[in-house]
């Protein structure tokens, strides 16, 4: 799943229920005897079901609810069509990302043989197997650079048969009005569907276009609806204003009963308006037609939205321990947008944020990119290897991204980054799966198990000195109750079965629920965590309960280090403390608010047992000191002191004298 509620043409998006690919049911229809065709579900895109987002349409068709093809339509129709009675072919993604990032580049065609070229020079051929071939399209990846891809489709002898060009282009300049029919009957039935298109100021087609149109229809006609394909666009089909999707838009013109002229004329802010001029001829009308219902008018609005997020990068994108750190500037197109919302993160290879990159506001940087202004900037830092995707997106006003930037990066020689518990860990992060059936990519992160005993293995789950014992897992699912197991290190002989437990809760579609268990101890320092399954569910992953070390009861036996000249280390308690004792406790953040009190539970055979509290920090040290009344029990007795603030160490000195059993303290 992506950011931006949209699907990929590349082929994977999926619904785990779902056919895999295009490729994949074509390729294993197309083989079969017994197999006349294939019934595809859908066609065409449709109001609801919108799996896999909470928004408005379905996503399965091969035509989106504008009537516009996707990538996907090619697919098909290279597989479905003669290529000696129509040649086709259809190359993809369009040409406009940022230099040198990675971009996939596919080709579809009924030809025998396709050949890419890059601004004229060959990327090499694919050879189109239409009759037993597993895979339908060419694939290259390709670093980008301006100018054009071009697919050249031949026939068995090598004979040019078609065509298929994407080029690079810059911001909106025009709007192209390209009817299907210049002339529809005054029948108050016939209907004209409008393709408005975002041109360049060179007459390129700009497929990122977002801009918003007005449409007004004047004359022999009326404006029925307007559609421009997006699920995620919640504006009336029935106003007069809309923006682009993909840089298209559809109006639909209806005939009333007059005939005549009918003028379409399409404005967008800061855009030279376009006229298109129709006409409606004499037909006869069937009794009964009404045709007065048309488009409600809209409030103009003149927001001009983003289309493109431009990343620069002047240095290597391989991150080292040597360089460790980069910048990445942003630049926003059109140049004049409302919006300037722009926000960074960076992803691993499951779509999930990385945890060995830290992102941070780059101080000051050049002011102009190639001439252009840049309208933010970022400093990348790994800690980590792997690879990562820096993500810039903006999202226009709405509640989610709409434009995505992207580049690609790899961080070598640093070792393998830590898991923070204490915030999601994704079930894609697992470093090792076993069951009965495959796991795959669940939404958001997650992994489908299937119905058996499956279980994912996180290696170096960082729990820090003090730790957690409180686990909560998100889960969708289908039943009422789902039985799990959480383990400490590899479930089996090798690992420790921590707890069996139900997770309960009501079952809501594509909602990841969370149920919260207590483990039966803290876990401390660095582990390895296995969660096990043996049901159909969406695990989306797990994360700990922080919790606030200097402000916990903690148990003496958890100091960061005991010396002295007497102690007895227990199961439960430091005992027998006497002379010149010191117990230390690293890693207490007090913060801004402070402590000023601490409640001790031990035990005295002394009437007054003195305790002296060393703080130790950067700046220094300041000393307190409690005196701990006679106890033959273990007893809490609470002190007060002056203030102490931010990070310390804590040091319970003991001095000659002492006789005193330490069960636990808490600050407060």
């Amino acid at each position: 799943t992506h950011d931006d509620n949209q699907c990929s043409s590349l082929e994977n998006c999926s619904t785990n229920w779902g056919a895999l690919s295009p490729t994949k049911v074509l390729t294993i229809d197309r083989t079969k005897d017994y197999s006349l065709g294939q019934f595809i579900w859908t066609g065409w895109d449709y109001i609801g079901e919108p799996t896999p987002y909470f928004t408005k349409n379905s996503y399965f068709g091969q035509v989106d609810t504008a009537g516009f093809e996707k990538d996907s339509y090619y697919a098909y129709k290279a597989e479905w069509t003669d290529g000696n009675v129509s040649p086709m072919v259809h190359i993809l993604p369009y040409r406009d990302f940022n230099d040198g990032q990675l971009v996939d580049v596919r080709i579809y065609s009924n030809a025998a043989k396709t050949e890419l070229f890059l601004n004229g020079k060959s990327m090499g051929t694919f050879d189109h197997n239409h009759k037993d071939g597993n895979e339908i399209s060419g694939k290259w990846q390709i670093p980008y650079e301006k100018g054009e891809i071009k697919a050249v489709a031949y026939d068995e002898d090598g004979k040019t048969v078609a065509t298929d060009v994407q080029k690079s282009f810059g911001d909106t300049a025009a709007l192209a009005l390209l009817p299907d029919k210049r002339e529809l009957k005054a029948n108050g039935e016939d209907l004209i569907f409008v393709e408005i298109k975002a041109v360049d100021s060179e007459g390129n087609f700009v497929a990122n276009a977002r801009n918003r149109v007005n449409v007004t229809v004047s004359g022999a006609g009326r404006l029925l609806g307007l559609d421009n394909g997006d699920s995620t666009d919640y504006e009336q089909y029935k106003g007069t204003a809309r923006r682009l999707f993909s840089g298209k838009l559809l109006a639909i013109i209806g005939a009333t009963t007059e005939p005549g002229e009918i003028t379409l004329t399409a404005e967008s802010p800061e855009i030279p308006s376009s006229i298109l001029v129709l006409n409606a001829v004499s037909a006869p009308v069937r009794k009964g037609i009404s045709c007065v219902t048309e488009n409600y008018a809209a409030k103009p609005l003149d927001d001009i939205p983003i289309r493109k997020i431009e990343l620069g990068c002047s240095e290597s994108r391989t991150l080292t321990k040597e360089t460790p750190s980069v910048t990445v500037t942003a630049v926003i197109l059109p140049e004049n947008a409302t919006y300037s919302d722009i926000k960074w993160k960076a992803l691993n290879e499951s779509g999930v944020e990385a945890n060995f990159v830290k992102l941070e506001k780059a101080g000051t940087v050049s002011s102009l990119v190639e001439g252009k202004e840049v309208n933010d900037a970022v400093r990348v830092t790994a800690f980590g290897d792997g690879t990562f995707r820096l993500m810039c997106t903006a999202s226009n006003g709405s509640d989610y991204p709409q434009v995505i930037s992207e580049y690609e990066f790899e961080a070598e020689g640093f070792g393998k980054a830590g898991i923070d518990p204490y915030s999601l860990v994704y079930a894609s992060l697992r470093t090792r799966e076993t069951g009965d059936a495959p796991l795959n990519l669940s939404f958001k992160g997650g992994v489908f198990t299937q119905a058996g005993r499956s279980w994912l293995q996180f290696d170096g789950v960082e729990f820090g000195d003090y730790g957690s014992d409180e686990i909560t897992i998100p889960i969708f699912h289908w039943d009422q109750k789902v039985p799990l197991e959480i383990w400490e290190g590899c479930p089996g002989d090798e690992g420790e079965l921590l707890l069996a437990c139900t997770y309960e809760h009501e079952s809501v579609y594509n909602v990841y629920n969370a149920n919260t268990f207590r483990l039966p101890k803290r876990l401390r320092g660095t582990k390895t965590i296995s969660i096990v399954t043996f049901s159909r569910i969406s695990l989306q992953g797990f994360y700990f309960t922080p919790y606030h070390k200097a402000f916990c009861r903690i148990p003496a036996i958890e100091s960061s280090s005991v010396t002295g000249d007497s102690f007895t280390r227990e199961a439960d308690a430091i005992t027998k403390i006497g002379n010149n004792v010191t117990l230390v406790f690293d890693n207490m953040d007090f913060g801004k608010h402070g402590t000023d009190k601490i409640t001790v539970c031990g035990r005295t055979p002394n009437s007054v047992n003195a305790i002296h509290l060393i703080f130790d920090s950067e700046a220094g040290s300041e000393k307190r000191m409690i005196e701990f009344k006679q106890s033959d029990d273990y007893a809490e007795q609470t002190f007060g002191f002056e203030p102490v603030y931010g990070k310390r160490s804590v040091a319970f000195v003991f001095l000659p004298g002492s006789s005193f059993d330490f069960e636990w303290f808490k600050f407060e």
